[in-house]
């Protein structure tokens, strides 16, 4: 099995993929908060803030994969919240990976990387990123990061872009934008998996969303570089407001 290093691991996203895949990975889950049920063996969880120089060394030693999901998420953060959480804490992670030849990292980025285009564009591989807030900002430095190490280093690192993650079952969604944008739990979770599996060398940025009939970002590379096969589809799901 390989061991695979979950950063974040108490939200959302980690949540539903620890659940998921815990018997095809051995996981080392690591958040600021204690999980909410207890982990079973043979995982573990150690409780770290990732902002602090010193904490990633020890976590990354031995491990196979780094899946790094924390970070503050909300498009209203100010430059305060940002720098430790979602800069400092992914500059220490990549490099603990670095030094401790890790074989694929994954990173958490945001469809919030081209929130500044208009609703109506898809986005296509290799169009600029156009943040529209300062957490957009953020995971455009953890994209340049992630194409920084690799290409220096030789790292093998895969940016998921990921959208409006919401379980099919909660509250509809308000905006046609976002049901464009939207990522299930089942979809997300296999996007997490193909990232870690996936052949790649060097740098490579994916679409983090379902296969909705009207798409903000566009699949087909992903699909194809990751082996992506995503299920479901907003507009079949959620009701489809009027806007």
């Amino acid at each position: 099995m390989r061991k695979v290093l979950v950063t974040g691991s108490s939200g959302r996203i980690g949540q539903a993929f620890f659940t998921t895949y815990q018997e095809r990975y051995e996981f080392l889950l690591t958040d600021l908060k204690e999980p909410v049920q207890p982990i079973p063996g043979p995982h573990r969880f150690v409780q770290s803030d990732l902002s602090d120089a010193n904490a990633a060394d020890a976590l990354c030693r031995g491990v196979d994969a780094v899946v790094h999901l924390a970070g503050i998420p909300s498009p209203d953060a100010e430059f305060e919240d940002v720098l430790p959480a979602n800069i400092l804490a992914t500059t220490f992670l990549i490099e603990a990976a670095r030094k401790a030849k890790v074989s694929r990292f994954v990173f958490a980025s945001s469809a919030q990387t081209i929130e500044g285009y208009p609703v109506d564009r898809q986005i296509a591989p290799g169009m600029a990123v156009a943040p529209a807030n300062l957490y957009g900002v953020s995971k455009c430095y953890g994209e340049a990061l992630c194409s920084l190490y690799a290409t220096r280093h030789g790292m093998s690192c895969v940016s998921l872009r990921i959208g409006a993650f919401e379980p099919a079952d909660g509250p509809p969604l308000e905006t046609k934008r976002d049901l464009s944008a939207w990522l299930s739990h089942r979809d997300a979770t296999h996007l997490i998996d193909r990232a870690i599996q996936a052949e790649i060398n060097g740098n490579f940025i994916a679409h983090g969303i379902s296969n909705n009939r009207f798409k903000r970002l566009d699949l087909t590379e992903t699909c194809k570089v990751l082996g992506y096969a995503p299920k479901d589809d907003a507009f079949s799901t959620f009701p489809i407001p009027s806007d």
